[in-house]
């Protein structure tokens, strides 16, 4: 079969194939004329929010309540996951290219020579390759830079504040015979524990007049099997962090941070993480391994490919952190305990320091039994022991990964689709073009007008 583009693609499969190879099923109960296609669980319940609804003849699919729409080629890009032909790291250009040739029964010409080429040929990131604008809190010409990337994100100007040592704007020169030069937002990626390099950018383009989604993806030569990008309003450091917040985009991050921000009171000390896309092993090795204390907020999307990305992280966890499932079973005897039968196994597997904090412990509450002081003295030996007990359990206690699962409210699949329902109940945007002329004005906050002042 001769070369199809992906005008042929488009042509000759229908969303709904597509959809239903992705592991939809149409939902009879709606009608014909807008068909939907849903996601089932393993007992053939619905999963709420993880529905499609087919526009335009067969031809798109939205998710509602977003109305983002998707032809057959974005679905599969902004959705890899879904389909049996993608691995971690696939070029989504050649995942399309298989993914429709496999629904057209036709052979895939893998041009396997051809890719290791080009990927051998391209160019490591070098930040020194771009010109960077950044976000300059007293600088109110820089901050509209920054508006036509935001406000069809509905991320207002406190929040962009709160981010702005972690925001740019790069320009670089276009390598096609245009020579023109293109500008995007970008959210640097580094390697955890090597925070003083960047290298790479998560990228996000802005909207298109004719209400086309932006462009999205990451910078040429990036390593986004490891980078990742990592921004606290307070600059507090992953290795110091008690809470790590993770995405798959810079923007729920920031989403989540303006939904959560004046209700959660430690939150500007929380370190907040994107992975830019499919999370990899490297990347959430990277946050674990240098995160100790820390406790794992999961924001990934509510959809199938967020709950995978779940269980990747816990089963990466079980095996990086063997000693938190056995620690785990001495935090729900309160008081003093005994290593009885049940638990003498787990307790050998335990770090050599917690073992011998135990036995500190163990030998003052025997002492404390057999003692015979005066009530003074036996007070003090008590206070001791318990102390020594204290001690066991907290250093039990930081043995533990602590990983929680938090999601969006009402279904939505990410925290920037909440953010944009809620944002409809606004009158006027921040940061909105009055006129219709493409001036803008920025309306500020009391909190905001003091971020200025300073």
């Amino acid at each position: 079969m001769a070369d199809l583009s992906y005008e042929d693609y488009k042509q000759r499969i229908s969303i709904q194939q597509l959809l239903i190879d992705a592991g939809y099923v149409q939902n009879k109960r709606d009608g014909l004329r807008y068909p939907s296609f849903v996601m089932l669980d393993r007992d053939g319940r619905r999963i709420r929010g993880n529905k499609f609804i087919v526009t335009q003849n067969g031809n798109c699919c939205f998710q509602p309540p977003a109305q983002k729409s998707y032809n057959i080629i974005s679905f599969i890009k902004e959705h890899p996951d879904l389909f049996i032909d993608y691995s971690p790291g696939m070029n989504l250009d050649h995942l399309v290219n298989k993914v429709c040739s496999r629904l057209l029964n036709a052979p895939c010409e893998e041009k396997v020579k051809d890719i290791k080429s080009e990927d051998q040929s391209l160019k490591p990131f070098n930040i020194n390759d771009y010109s960077i604008r950044s976000f300059d809190g007293r600088d109110r010409d820089s901050q509209k830079m920054f508006y036509p990337y935001f406000k069809h994100r509905g991320i207002d100007l406190t929040t962009q504040f709160a981010f702005r040592h972690h925001i740019l704007l790069a320009s670089k020169k276009s390598t096609s015979q245009s020579g023109t030069y293109y500008r995007n937002l970008s959210f640097p990626l580094v390697i955890p524990g090597k925070e003083g390099v960047t290298v790479g950018f998560e990228e996000r383009g802005r909207m298109r007049k004719d209400g086309e989604s932006a462009y999205k993806g990451k910078a040429a030569g990036s390593n986004g099997s490891e980078g990742l990008w990592i921004a606290s309003p307070n600059d507090t450091k992953l290795d110091e962090a008690k809470h790590v917040y993770l995405f798959e985009s810079a923007y729920d991050a920031m989403a989540y941070f303006q939904l959560r921000h004046r209700e959660v009171k430690d939150l500007r000390d929380g370190v907040f993480v994107s992975t830019g896309g499919t999370p990899t092993l490297k990347q959430m090795d990277g946050v674990i391994s240098h995160a100790p204390k820390a406790t794992f907020h999961l924001c990934f999307d509510n959809d199938v490919a967020g709950k995978q990305f779940v269980a990747n992280f816990e089963g990466l966890v079980k095996t990086l952190k063997p000693d938190s499932e056995v620690a785990k079973k001495f935090l729900d005897t309160p008081g003093n305990i005994e290593i009885d039968d049940d638990k003498a196994e787990a307790f050998s597997k335990l770090p050599e320091a917690v073992k011998k904090q135990y036995f500190s412990a163990f030998r003052l509450s025997e002492e404390y039994a057999t003692a015979y002081l005066n009530p003074e003295d036996k007070q003090t030996l008590g206070d001791e022991r318990d102390k020594a007990y204290t001690t066991f359990y907290k250093m039990v206690n930081d043995c533990i990964v602590k990983v929680t699962r938090e999601i969006p409210i009402d279904g939505y699949k990410d925290w920037n689709e909440q953010l944009l329902n809620e944002s409809k109940s606004l009158k006027k945007p921040v940061g909105s073009d009055i006129d219709g002329d493409g001036s803008i004005e920025i309306e500020e906050s009391n909190e905001e007008k003091r971020h200025y002042r300073r």
